[in-house]
């Protein structure tokens, strides 16, 4: 499991209906991924890709911890099944639907308080589903809710979600396969998640689930089951609690013990043992063996300080960034530049997408590079060079939502990323790659489109002047005239194809149709790249024509050549004729013109 299994969601009634709006969306598709993975993969992978583009959509007004949370997970699902990992599959699910129930938990309860019974019962359902409640419960609830117990209610609840943690743990603790034994702690994690603000829980702790699965996962199963057992002891003193007519009523979460939450309501905790690596088999193997892999070992986080110590001076620094690799899964140095590595090849992929017109695709697919350098990435760079961290946070993120993205910004990205990888050598880019990421970050998205519109829409003057003045029947000038269209036709259309970009953006347009123009750009691919070679060449070509005719009509240049004598024998009177007949013709107009062209040319001039 990832470091987002300890993300505590303490939302107020805002987040309400987002939340139920996203779940109302995710949990289908959640649920049609789980049942054709192993069918059909191919479709699977479609769906899960399906949610995460609508989770795209519909949480911007989630905290940004949240979204990041959620978007890893889903990566993390994508990941494993890809890897044809049911266990690890169901488990990202699971983590989900908790992170949002504990949303939808939330906002009933501030729909009670209220007195807004409309919404509390269009959240009461969704609570139950996102938790895997009974839906018997729902009549009970109703009827407190009714008699103004809120208390009642609130008790109920944790009830039940403390006899859930305590059977799934029992369960646990009874298996005696590793895969089964994984998923129910896993269900009693994600239980815990959604009441973990209860001061009656206080007992448990996210950081001791992660303990728990963390030694399952490295094969040490009597440790798993000797953790497993504490987490029991304070499930039933939870539900001891929650039973008791005496216990302590329920208290507003900022008014707790625990630590407040961090900006955005939302709180993270990042214990340091290593989390669940990840599935080596399907789920459908009968061996008891983990469902995960098992190459964490008890001292891979002791290998992972060691490595960072020639890095890192600060102790407490060091156990900060050791804290947030492990959590990402990172447990040497060499496994981070694997991860930094995967970033890159999935920047390709968003690069590939773009140039084919997919933005949709490209952008979800930035989404989840960004939050993987986040969480793999960028820990260790803020500790070496943290200005560099922020920077590549930065671009990355105006990257993510920027409109009109093109291949050539891909290039800088990759460049940065190589900035981050030689930082452990001590090498640098240096200033011209600082001077492109700066740029970039200045023009990026709707800067840089204005600007190649204008341009696009200006190109149009001078040819509009060239037609008004030398618009003529003279067809050198045409010529002329074709060489300007030509040299202006690629500002028109880079122009047009940031039109398309803008206008098929479905934060802007909603023309999806028109994305077919971003192929116009110069930037975008080979094929616009070749086309604006032959535009040079038809430039080069028609104002040579027209140029050399203008010079011709200047009398600059001669287009016949006067015969040289081959004999020093000529008698002069030939020589004398010659030469009266060369002043006759030098007398005549050139053949090449015209009476209306000299006119022409005279009046203009």
């Amino acid at each position: 499991m990832k470091r987002w299994f300890a993300i505590i969601a303490l939302f107020s009634l805002a987040w309400a209906a987002p939340a139920l709006t996203l779940y109302d969306q995710l949990a289908p598709i959640l649920d049609q991924v789980r049942t054709l993975q192993n069918s059909n993969p191919a479709r699977a992978l479609e769906l899960l890709a399906q949610a995460e583009d609508n989770f795209r959509k519909g949480a911007g007004e989630l905290p940004p911890v949240l979204r990041e949370g959620i978007q890893q997970s889903l990566a993390d699902a994508r990941q494993a099944l890809a890897r044809r990992s049911s266990a690890d599959l169901e488990a990202r699910i699971q983590i989900i639907k908790a992170i949002l129930g504990k949303a939808l938990y939330d906002g009933y309860f501030n729909a009670l308080d209220k007195g807004n019974t409309e919404d509390a019962g269009r959240l009461l359902p969704k609570v139950l589903a996102a938790s895997g409640l009974p839906n018997s419960l729902q009549a009970q609830v109703q009827t407190l809710a009714a008699a103004n117990n809120l208390e009642g209610v609130r008790r109920l609840f944790e009830r039940t979600y403390a006899q859930g943690i305590a059977n799934a743990l029992q369960r646990a603790q009874a298996q005696t396969s590793a895969v089964r034994a994984y998923l129910e702690a896993t269900r009693a994690y994600a239980l815990y998640l959604i009441v973990q603000d209860s001061p009656r829980a206080r007992g448990l702790s996210a950081k001791a689930f992660v303990d728990a699965l963390g030694k399952l996962s490295s094969g040490n199963l009597g440790g798993f089951k000797t953790d497993v057992q504490g987490l029991l002891t304070q499930a039933q003193n939870f539900l001891r609690a929650a039973s008791s007519p005496q216990s302590q009523r329920r208290s507003n979460p900022t008014t707790t013990t625990q630590t407040p939450p961090a900006a955005g309501g939302v709180r993270l905790e990042a214990p340091r043992t290593p989390p669940a690596p990840r599935e080596t088999a399907p789920a459908i193997a009968v061996q008891t063996r983990p469902a995960v892999q098992a190459a964490s070992t008890p001292d891979a986080y002791q290998q992972l300080l060691g490595d960072l110590r020639f890095l890192i001076k600060d102790s407490r620094q060091l156990e900060r960034v050791a804290d947030s690799l492990t959590g990402a899964g990172v447990y040497s140095i060499d496994d981070w530049k694997r991860a930094l590595l995967e970033v890159r090849g999935r920047l390709l992929e968003a690069q590939a997408q773009v140039e084919n017109g997919q933005t949709d695709l490209a952008r979800r697919t930035l989404a989840q590079v960004s939050a993987r350098y986040r969480t793999a990435i960028a820990p260790l760079i803020e500790a070496l060079r943290p200005e560099l961290a922020q920077r590549t946070n930065r671009v990355l993120d105006l990257a993510e939502n920027a409109v009109g993205l093109r291949t050539s910004d891909f290039t800088v990205l990759s460049g940065e990323l190589l900035e981050n990888a030689l930082v452990l050598e001590g090498r640098s880019l240096g200033a011209f790659h600082s001077l492109q990421i700066w740029l970039l970050q200045t023009i990026l998205g709707i800067p840089r489109a204005f600007l190649f519109i204008l341009a696009g829409l200006l190109a149009f003057f001078p040819l509009y002047l060239l037609k008004l003045t030398f618009g003529g029947r003279n067809v050198y000038w045409r010529f002329l005239g074709l060489a300007f269209f030509f040299l202006l036709l690629p500002a028109m259309m880079e122009g047009l194809s940031y039109i398309g970009s803008i206008l098929s953006d479905p934060r802007y347009g909603r023309l999806p149709f028109l994305s077919v123009l971003t192929n116009l750009s110069i930037q975008q691919n080979l094929v616009a790249q070749l086309f604006w070679g032959l535009t040079v060449f038809l430039v080069i070509i028609f104002a040579t024509i027209g140029l050399r005719g203008i010079a011709t009509q200047f009398g600059l240049l001669q287009n016949q050549r006067t015969p040289v004598q081959r004999s020093r024998s000529s008698t002069l009177a030939q020589t004398a004729a010659g030469s009266a007949a060369g002043a006759a013709a030098s007398t005549k107009p050139h053949p090449g013109l015209t009476s209306e062209t000299i006119v022409e040319w005279d009046e203009e001039f």
